[in-house]
């Protein structure tokens, strides 16, 4: 044999195993799960209207990963249950000249998440996320507000799919 088709060979084998993989890598107790589906949120909540926008906003980041084909329950291999537990504010920053009033709050989104087999019923994954934002108070709190919990579902989500679709 000549040494350079034995040097490749030797490459070939070395390389083999380092372990990569070409494609999708899901966590291990998904393996199986191909669909998915993801009903609206539940919300233990005072803020009204949020689960839909949490839920809106993880079914496009999903769709965007490609890990899982979305679909409705009935046709679902597992179904992602999440439930909204809290919505808090806090003060980040001060008003310069008064320590009382707040310039910048902190948004702070938790969700409680469970991917259910839906054959057997075996729960898959769980556990609680919680998706970050902050906003500045303005002439209109309000809506600087809801641009906050907008950017917090964007934060949970992406959280969320990497959790469910990557096991990180």
């Amino acid at each position: 044999m000549k040494p350079i088709t034995a040097l490749l060979i030797a490459f070939v084998f070395l390389v083999s195993g380092c372990g990569y993989k070409l494609g999708e890598i899901r966590p291990t107790p998904m393996r199986s799960v191909r669909t998915l589906s993801v009903p609206s949120f539940k919300n233990e909540t005072y803020e009204s209207r949020i689960e839909v926008l949490l839920a809106d906003t993880v079914v496009k980041r999903l769709q965007q990963d490609g890990t899982y084909q979305l679909v409705d329950s009935a046709q679902a291999d597992a179904i992602l249950n999440c439930t909204i537990t809290s919505i808090r504010t806090n003060s980040l920053r001060s008003v310069v000249n008064n320590v009382l009033a707040t310039s910048e709050f902190g948004l702070i989104v938790e969700v409680r998440y469970e991917v259910t087999h839906q054959g057997s019923g075996a729960i898959l994954m769980q556990g609680s996320l919680e998706g970050r934002s902050s906003f500045f108070s303005g002439n209109d709190l309000q809506t600087s507000k809801q641009q906050a919990l907008s950017n917090a579902a964007l934060d949970l989500a992406d959280k969320l799919t990497a959790q469910v679709a990557e096991g990180w």
